[in-house]
Order: C-alpha cells, then sequence, then structure tokens
C-alpha cells in the first residue's frame, strides 16, 4: 500500500498514520457508529488523505482488501505462547481483556491455536467499557473468579493494560519486547521483554519473581 500510493512518503510517516487514524476508526467502529468494513476503508481514505495523496473509491476498496488479507495471512501466535499458557496450566486460569471487537478476538486465538488455553474472553464490543478503564478488569476478575490482588495482567500497552490494571488493583507485568524505557508510574511494575524460556517467565507471573526477562 505504501509502495504502490504512497512512495513520496517515508515509511516511517505511512505508519504513524496510519495508526493514529485505526485507532481512531477503531473507537467508531466500538461504538456502533460505523461498521467493521465501511471503517476499514475510512481509515485509508484517511491515511492517504492526511498525506496528500487522494484515492478514488475503487483504490480504496483494494487497499483495504489488500491490507486485511495480509493481516489475516500473517496472523501466529508469538515465539513462546504456547509453551508459557502450558507452563500455566495447573497454577492459573487465564483470561483475555482486549478492546477488540469479540468476533474478531475469537478468530484470531482459534488462527493461532491459542483458544484452548483461554478459559474467559472479555472484550470491550461485548462489555460496553473499554481499557484501562478499571471496570472492564474487574468484569474479568468476575467472570475468571477471582479478587484483584489474585490476579495479574500481562500487556504491552503501558497505558491500556498497566496503568488500566493498576487502577483496578491488579498487578501488572510489561511484556516489552522493543525495550522501551520503563515509565515511572505506576511503580515496581515487573517487565519481561520475551516469552522464553517458560521456566524463567512464569515466576515473575505468578509473583514469586519480580525481575526483567
Amino acid at each position: 500500500m505504501h509502495r504502490i500510493h504512497g512512495r513520496d512518503t517515508a515509511y516511517d510517516e505511512f505508519e504513524r498514520a496510519h495508526t493514529r487514524y485505526l485507532e481512531e476508526m477503531h473507537l467508531e467502529v466500538l461504538a456502533g457508529r460505523v461498521g467493521l468494513e465501511e471503517a476499514r476503508r475510512e481509515r485509508f481514505r484517511r491515511v492517504f488523505g492526511s498525506l496528500d495523496v487522494v484515492l478514488g473509491d475503487r483504490d480504496v476498496e483494494l487497499t483495504a482488501a489488500a491490507y486485511r488479507d495480509g493481516y489475516k495471512s500473517a496472523r501466529r501466535a508469538l515465539v513462546g505462547a504456547v509453551d508459557l499458557l502450558e507452563a500455566l496450566r495447573g497454577h492459573a486460569r487465564v483470561g483475555i481483556v482486549t478492546n477488540n471487537l469479540l468476533e474478531e478476538q475469537q478468530d484470531k486465538l482459534q488462527c493461532c491455536a491459542l483458544a484452548p488455553f483461554v478459559d474467559v474472553l472479555i472484550a470491550s464490543e461485548d462489555v460496553g467499557v473499554s481499557k484501562p478503564d478499571p471496570a472492564i478488569f474487574h468484569i474479568a476478575l468476575d467472570r475468571i473468579g477471582a479478587t484483584a490482588d489474585e490476579a495479574v495482567m500481562v500487556g504491552d500497552s503501558w497505558a491500556n493494560d498497566i496503568a488500566g490494571a493498576a487502577r483496578a488493583g491488579v498487578r501488572a507485568v510489561w511484556f516489552n519486547p522493543d525495550r522501551r524505557p520503563v515509565p515511572t508510574a505506576p511503580a515496581g511494575v515487573a517487565v519481561i521483554e520475551s516469552l522464553t524460556p517458560a521456566a524463567d517467565v512464569l515466576p515473575v507471573l505468578l509473583g514469586t519473581e519480580h525481575a526483567r526477562r
């Protein structure tokens, strides 16, 4: 898409624009103001429009379809995810709290062969509240049958996952594979940079070891 329509724009500028409008349109979908397919098309209209590239309706349609096909073909579990989830069996129940659409997340879990490891799936579309609102974490705790001090939230978004969990009184572990600087608040958050080896990551998740891995 960038190569065909935005070749006169630096890729990092294109990527920033895409991230911005992806988030904007995602909120519109969650609010029920626009359908998923139209949101995808509108996202690319806005991305290329912000880069002074005007696409006709046909090009918008083709671009959105190509992106969707590429996204679906690229989906796969992170390295070590299956081994880590298997190691968690017998120690904890596993729940997912997502700001994604319910059907989309279910499809992704099936595609990545992770669905058998997930006990509870809470999607913002389904419960009417999104991370970092503490309410969605409280819903997750209720559905999984745990109290806040018994739970741990593992996530890659500091704002949504880590800060949101802290506001709900849930211990958080930041998954930080890009090794970004660790924010100062909330303090005392454990950091993992990989999901492997499971034997090293598991104690961090279970709260018996708070170390960077």
